[in-house]
């Protein structure tokens, strides 16, 4: 019998439970920050919320050179150089907002 590219995912039933409460904190973080008032202690605040993402991004980053550089035993500038043009980019937009 073969198997499909992700069939390990079936099988393996703590990984099925970690991406489930992923997907379940991505669906209930920005509603709680949105649908919540700000006096309530369910509110989460939009810098915790922007916080969060930045530790997230930089986690993916470490994860994707980890990736490369730990099992492929590869160097990738590549990695650092993309990042860096993503931050560049965020920057630029940021500032032409600012002057509207």
């Amino acid at each position: 019998m073969r198997e499909t590219p992700l069939g390990f995912l079936y099988r393996d039933r703590g990984g099925q439970i970690l991406l489930g409460l992923l997907l379940l904190a991505a669906i209930l973080v920005p509603v709680l920050n949105l649908l919540v008032p700000p006096d309530s202690p369910l509110h989460v605040s939009t810098y915790n919320l922007t916080l969060w993402g930045k530790y997230l991004c930089y986690a993916l980053l470490a994860i994707s050179v980890d990736l490369v550089w730990g099992y492929c035993g590869i160097l990738s500038l590549g990695h650092g150089a993309f990042f860096a043009l993503g931050g560049y980019a965020m920057g630029m937009y940021q500032i032409g907002r600012a002057h509207v």
